[in-house]
């Protein structure tokens, strides 16, 4: 398929500034970028009322969560996992799981996520759904202790053998949960296990001060101290909220090149905290973005975390984060954390075409007096109209072209009452 965009102006993440030009895509890749009048293409589409971007990379969420929203409102991150979370996962299964995905799925195209990372159970069941959603993920298993037979291990595992690198799109990583809900002995053996496979890792960090508090009483020792010791650093890892890091934590975190997935929206709703996030790009260490699930968002928008993560910042200082910080945030550092940057979330003569088209042309974005602000701050998800993944267009002026919106929703009327 060849496809170009014309006269559209164009975001490339590689600096803030804009230009207006053309984007020229055979099949997978951008093939060229400028003023473009020698290619022939299967579709056109006139880019002159868009800015064209990156498409978003959300760093931390999970996707089969959706039927979970709404539930459990108004209590801290304990509560809502041990009374309401928890044993309604019970319930889950393959037919529950990958209906749930196709829902985060709809809702994530239409914002204008291309990439994610998830961790969760029955992930071949959401992997199987990937097949309708065509976006490019990384996937790994939520993994905790006691694990007897190294039943949760094995089962991370065989989704590496079986699905890494599916389509060129599908990337399995191990899923270590938590400090409290995993051990020493079971942390030193996922550590093991990545090394062996050269798998990354996906976990949870600091997100309240009770698990930190818990922390340092059993072991005298951080979250942050614990991974560290038991090697799960070594290997490539990505660690969701980190709200609560000593001086000393940043240190271990910054050489270690962790990347730290800012949640802004699920850290407040859940009454978790305030990440100050210049604090931690002050010690270089690679922040990005993530939405979490939809049952602690309770949306999986990446436009309300940059607005959310945006206002957030200028908490500590009116000029902490500029808008192209934080539109880094959602492109390219996450491109980073998933070891992804050398093939997307910039637009370059080469990179997978995976890029979103955002309609300036509604009352919201004017006057137009600074479109990276107005990307931030005035942006709603319906100013999105074009979305491609891997060069295929998902989204085509505002329609789904893959996933069937009214079976996805009947399902999440039907099923979630088997849970809820």
């Amino acid at each position: 398929m060849k496809t170009l965009i014309k006269n559209t102006s164009i975001l490339d993440m590689l600096s803030p500034d804009i230009i207006k030009g053309d984007i020229y895509i055979e099949d997978d890749k951008i093939i060229e970028v400028g003023s473009l009048e020698k290619f022939k293409a299967d579709k056109v589409i006139d880019g002159t009322n868009f800015l064209t971007m990156p498409g978003f990379v959300n760093c931390h969420t999970h996707v089969a969560m959706s039927y979970f929203r709404n539930y459990g409102n108004d209590t801290d991150l304990m509560t809502w996992l041990n009374d309401y979370i928890f044993p309604v996962e019970e319930k889950l299964n393959d037919e529950i799981v990958y209906n749930a995905s196709l829902l985060s799925f709809a809702e994530m195209i239409k914002s204008g996520t291309t990439s994610f990372a998830d961790m969760y159970f029955f992930e071949q069941a959401t992997i199987k759904a990937l097949d309708k959603g065509k976006l490019r993920a990384q996937i790994s298993r939520g993994l905790s202790s006691p694990d007897p037979g190294d039943y949760r291990i094995n089962e991370n595992i065989n989704l590496y053998k079986k699905f890494n690198g599916k389509d060129g799109k599908i990337d399995i990583a191990l899923g270590p949960h938590a400090v409290y809900t995993t051990d020493k002995e079971f942390l030193r053996k996922i550590a093991a296990t990545s090394k062996e496979y050269k798998m990354p890792i996906h976990i949870h960090l600091s997100e309240t001060k009770f698990e930190n508090d818990q922390c340092i009483k059993k072991y005298g020792q951080s979250p942050t101290e614990v991974f560290d010791e038991c090697g799960i650093f070594d290997n490539r890892t990505i660690a969701a909220h980190g709200v609560y890091l000593s001086d000393d934590d940043l240190k271990i975190l910054s050489e270690k090149n962790v990347s730290i997935v800012h949640n802004p929206t699920s850290n407040l709703k859940l009454s978790s905290g305030i990440l100050d996030v210049k604090r931690l790009m002050d010690a270089g260490i690679n922040v990005c973005l993530g939405t979490d699930s939809a049952a602690s968002n309770n949306k999986q928008s990446m436009l309300r975390e940059i607005e959310m993560a945006a206002l957030l910042a200028k908490y500590h200082s009116p000029d902490a984060l500029k808008a192209f910080d934080i539109l880094k945030m959602a492109t390219v550092n996450g491109g980073k954390a998933l070891g992804l940057f050398d093939q997307i979330a910039s637009i370059e003569k080469g990179k997978k075409a995976d890029l979103i088209l955002i309609n300036l042309d509604n009352i919201n974005h004017l006057p137009n007096n600074d479109i990276l602000s107005s990307v931030c701050y005035s942006t709603y998800e319906d100013d999105i109209k074009y979305v491609f993944i891997d060069g295929d267009l998902v989204l085509d002026n505002g329609n789904l072209v893959y996933l069937d919106e009214g079976h996805i929703k009947a399902k999440a009327n039907s099923l979630s009452k088997e849970l809820i």
